[in-house]
């Protein structure tokens, strides 16, 4: 009864180890004695300046994030070195392995990830303003109402064509806050010199999908 007391006691503890070893292993850099991160673990939590125990044993690391890890070919980094900050496994033969006899650990800043790309919008997708006629000159595409076009007032910014995409309405008036003689487009338009709508808009309302309920 006491020898199996024993071999429980024995197990228990190995189990104990191996988890503490494994959590470990997750949060600090870890050496192993064998590729593919097997073996006994070598947990380095400081700056490592070499030891006989695992002098030129090193086949594998594992590098959490936030970590560089810079490794030398002589004891006290000394000698060739080079720097991994990700896991480490090269395999048999590699240059590196059962070379290293030192290592220095380094804080790396985690770089947040990249946001994605903002895709151009396509020409076509929304209405666009122009300031010259037969769509020329400083643009600008809209997609909701404007109150007030402060910045196309006056020349050269005057808006002088408008293009309308398929399934856009706009409904243009001469006055701010849309007040005055107003005008719906659904379609592209250019204004000429002499024409009614010629340098007269001042605020724009914006339907999509829908046209205005009141057409005027």
């Amino acid at each position: 009864m006491n020898y199996l007391k024993l071999v429980l006691f024995l197990s228990l503890g190995l189990l104990w180890v191996t988890n503490i070893s494994v959590s470990a292993q997750t949060e600090y850099v870890t050496a192993f004695a064998f590729a593919d991160f097997k073996g006994t673990p070598f947990v380095i939590k400081e700056n490592w300046k070499g030891s006989d125990l695992w002098d030129r044993k090193i086949k594998s690391i594992r590098v959490p994030a936030g970590y560089r890890v810079r490794m030398y070919e002589d004891r006290n980094f000394k000698g060739a070195e080079t720097m991994i900050s990700e896991n480490w496994n090269p395999g048999d033969g590699a240059h590196w392995t059962t070379r290293i006899r030192s290592i220095r650990l380094e804080r790396a800043e985690i770089q947040p990830p990249r946001p994605e790309p903002v895709k151009p919008t396509k020409p076509d997708s929304f209405p666009v303003l122009y300031a010259g006629t037969n769509f020329d000159g400083p643009a600008e595409a809209i997609e909701i109402d404007k109150s007030k076009l402060s910045d196309w007032d006056g020349s050269p910014h005057t808006i002088r064509s408008v293009r309308v995409p398929q399934g856009w309405y706009l409904v243009l008036y001469t006055k701010s806050r849309f007040r005055g003689k107003s005008y719906n487009l659904n379609s592209n338009i250019t204004f000429a010199p002499g024409d009614e709508w010629y340098n007269k808009i001042r605020s724009i309302k914006v339907y999509k999908g829908t046209p205005p309920k009141q057409p005027r």
